[in-house]
């Protein structure tokens, strides 16, 4: 009875460890795939079959920077003006000329309290000055996760008011605490003297979000993007041109959710279906969207795209279509072709240099390789470098620091600590 009971007891154990290591794997692996947490450095052999090791390897011997670090060198929006998050604390950096980070000072703090799960949250925002213009960022700690933050605060001059000075961004949305493109869910005002903060909106981050760039670049009001009902119909551009007007909706047309100022003209990217019947405006039959000029009741076109939107990246001002491989420069009006036999397939991001000469792309093939293409148009000089892992899934950050060198976030050996690699551009070739 006393073997048959002990026996009971230790299966009962068994399983009970069993059943406890299969849970903290699980837990585990959710966690990891929820966070995109860096995983160790790996290589593995191309679809190709040729082992890259190697190349890879060379490839990253050769950057100035190559270190690991609590977070990343993010771009600021201020051309060669980056930002790191230290805790609850905000470091700025410029790149020198050997392609290493410098820090920047800081110039003032302002503490504010904002809005957050139904109460106020105190950040504590960092502003700077460079190449005289002024920025400031803030972060709300996740207080269950010490690694991330709860919610990024970008602050800005206020152009679109008189009678406030900043203007305040914020994004809840914790999938993209580390990426450049970030979107921003809410938008509040205050003056330089007074933390108190102003509404202008507060949006679904699942629908909708604030169209910074074009508040930084306009002065008639403030606007923002919210997606249309129904799994495919776009989305609607609004603007309002005080913190306390009501909304008004600038296009219910909109395919691919940026705007864009050039010349003081607003361009939207609409489609092409809905402005087919407009008088005196010609569409090609094969136009899916097109960049159009808002001109009060008149459209006018600027360019014509005949893909899917959904194949389109957008990047600052830039337009690229991977398949076609040609990219479109808004502000310049001219196109270029990246003029390669590779198929750029499964591209997740890119970066251009200043003046458009080069371009970095990086993109995945599938879950076995991750590629860097790097390309010059005016010599169609081309270099691509694989590896497994050589940049984190779905947040590479590819940035030119300046026209010579290259910037990009790969894992690091532990979990919490990001890799930042800069590369000189010549050492890519």
């Amino acid at each position: 009875m006393d073997k048959k009971f002990d026996l009971k007891e230790k299966i009962s154990l068994d399983w009970a460890i069993t059943i406890g290591i299969v849970l903290a794997t699980l837990f585990i692996a959710f966690f990891a795939t929820g966070y995109k947490l860096p995983q160790v450095h790996k290589y593995e052999k191309d679809l190709a079959g040729r082992n890259n090791d190697e190349l890879t390897a060379q490839f990253l011997a050769k950057s100035v920077v190559d270190k690991e670090d609590a977070s990343p060198y993010m771009e600021t929006g201020i051309s060669g003006l980056y930002y790191c998050v230290d805790g609850d604390k905000i470091t700025y950096h410029r790149i020198s000329d050997n392609g290493s980070f410098k820090k920047v000072k800081v110039t003032d703090t302002v503490k504010l309290q904002v809005p957050a799960n139904d109460k106020k949250e105190e950040v504590t925002i960092y502003f700077t000055e460079y190449n005289e213009e002024t920025i400031g960022f803030g972060v709300i700690q996740n207080k269950k996760s010490r690694e991330f933050p709860y919610a990024f605060v970008k602050v800005i001059p206020n152009k679109v008011t008189e009678n406030y000075d900043y203007v305040a961004f914020v994004d809840f949305t914790v999938g993209d605490f580390y990426s450049n493109s970030k979107t921003y869910d809410a938008a509040y005002a205050f003056l330089a003297n007074d933390s108190k903060l102003e509404e202008i909106f507060v949006l679904d981050p699942n629908t909708s979000f604030v169209a910074v760039d074009l508040i930084k670049d306009r002065a008639d009001g403030f606007y923002y993007f919210i997606k249309n009902e129904g799994e495919g119909t776009g989305y609607s551009l609004y603007i309002k041109t005080t913190t306390s007007s009501k909304e008004v909706i600038v296009s219910g047309n909109i395919a691919l959710p940026y705007a864009f100022c050039k010349d003081g003209d607003l361009l939207l990217l609409e489609y092409a279906e809905a402005l087919k019947g407009v008088e005196g405006v010609t569409v090609k039959g094969d136009t899916v969207f097109c960049l159009s000029k808002v001109t009060g009741i008149m459209t006018d076109i600027v360019y014509e795209f005949n893909r899917d939107p959904a194949t389109y990246l957008v990047k600052g001002n830039y337009i690229l279509n991977p398949d076609s491989k040609v990219l479109y420069d808004v502000l310049g009006g001219a196109e270029q072709v990246i003029d390669t036999t590779l198929a750029l397939d499964g591209i997740e991001d890119f970066a251009i240099s200043e003046g458009a000469s080069k371009i970095a792309l990086a993109g995945s093939i599938g879950t076995e390789s991750d590629r860097l293409f790097f390309f010059e148009f005016a010599t169609d000089r081309m270099q691509v470098v694989s590896g497994k892992n050589l940049f984190l899934l779905g947040n590479p950050n590819i940035s030119f620091t300046s026209l010579d060198y290259i910037s990009f976030l790969s894992p690091s050996t532990t979990a919490d600590t990001v890799k930042n690699i800069v590369v000189p551009w010549e050492e890519v070739f």
